[in-house]
């Protein structure tokens, strides 16, 4: 085991970045739409009015945690709340996702941060999304993992499913960025092992992926997403969904643990939600390889590169100093 480097941190919150800057120009799309592109990963695409590499609510969010977290020396809930009622105010926000939405009109309103989202509220990916820094904050304190990402989760999301979500993902980011190599089958219990009590289902799917990652892609991915229910429509995609979201990035991820580029590229080929998933995907593989993993121009590319550059240098500082 090694102790977290400063290219990892960086690698994180830029490759979470790349991920869902890629992503963003086809959210949505079925798989079978996206298929057909070519040099998915070699740039990125126009994206309605917006520059090329902007990115989305996914890391808009990520790096709002990052920056309390910087701001604060710990997990502060009313102070992430503060960082995320900024964008709203400021109409920065892009793509909101319709539980956080929710949530952060409230803490507009007045409402206490522990008290602004609903637990009967869909179990969306939007604390998943965004849980990467709190990740690498505790990657050597299990214990403090767990509270920190409930903490961080329930600003927007209090779902126990999508808590559950950020949990596993948080911990499988934590597990690479001190893990010499990965084991597939030992990061999977890790995974499990976080999300076990509270939603033992989750957890099966997630060490079921053992088997699914020997399947072939489109029957894995039929798996994947058959863990929740799906919406109608014309081709293949994994929704917005907590637990869909949390299985297909780890699947992305293990398929091809040392290549980020291969990783994220079949994230945004799965379909469905596909700016999400790559963020994910771009964060743990960036938490595990670190930052040169990443192809300099996608890396120099995305939107406020050198802000979030800066950004993950002042938290791998504040964290291990």
């Amino acid at each position: 085991m090694a102790g977290p480097r400063l290219d990892q941190f960086t690698g994180a919150l830029i490759g979470c970045a790349v991920g869902d800057a890629l992503g963003a120009p086809i959210e949505g799309h079925s798989r079978e739409r996206i298929a057909v592109l070519d040099g998915i990963t070699d740039g990125y695409r126009p994206y309605g009015r917006h520059p090329l590499g902007q990115y989305t609510d996914d890391t808009q969010l990520t790096v709002a945690t990052a920056r309390s977290i910087v701001a604060c020396g710990r997990l502060d809930g009313a102070d992430i709340g503060r960082e995320f009622v900024k964008l709203w105010e400021s109409g920065e926000i892009i793509g909101r996702g319709p539980v956080a939405d929710r949530a952060v009109k409230r803490l507009m309103q007045g409402v206490a941060w522990e008290d602004a989202a609903a637990p009967d509220d869909l179990p969306l990916n939007g604390a998943a999304m965004r849980i990467a820094p709190v990740g690498l904050w505790n990657c050597d304190d299990e214990d403090r993992l767990a509270e920190d990402v409930t903490v961080a989760s329930i600003v927007t999301h209090r779902h126990p499913l999508a808590i559950d979500a950020a949990q596993a993902i948080a911990t499988v980011v934590a597990h690479v960025a001190t893990a010499d190599a990965i084991d597939t089958p030992r990061l999977l219990k890790v995974a499990a092992g976080a999300v076990e009590t509270s939603s033992p289902e989750f957890a099966a799917h997630i060490r079921q992926l053992v088997d699914w990652l020997e399947w072939s892609e489109d029957a894995a991915l039929e798996a994947i997403a058959d863990t929740a229910p799906r919406p109608k429509s014309s081709g293949f995609g994994i929704p917005a969904m907590a637990e869909p979201t949390a299985l297909a990035a780890l699947y992305a991820f293990l398929k091809s643990p040392r290549d980020f580029v291969a990783s994220v590229g079949r994230a945004l080929r799965i379909g469905g939600d596909v700016d999400t998933i790559a963020a994910i995907v771009g964060a743990i593989s960036g938490a595990h390889n670190g930052i040169d993993a990443i192809p300099p121009s996608l890396a120099a590319g995305v939107k406020d590169s050198a802000e979030i550059l800066d950004l993950a240098t002042r938290l791998h500082a504040r964290r291990f100093p």
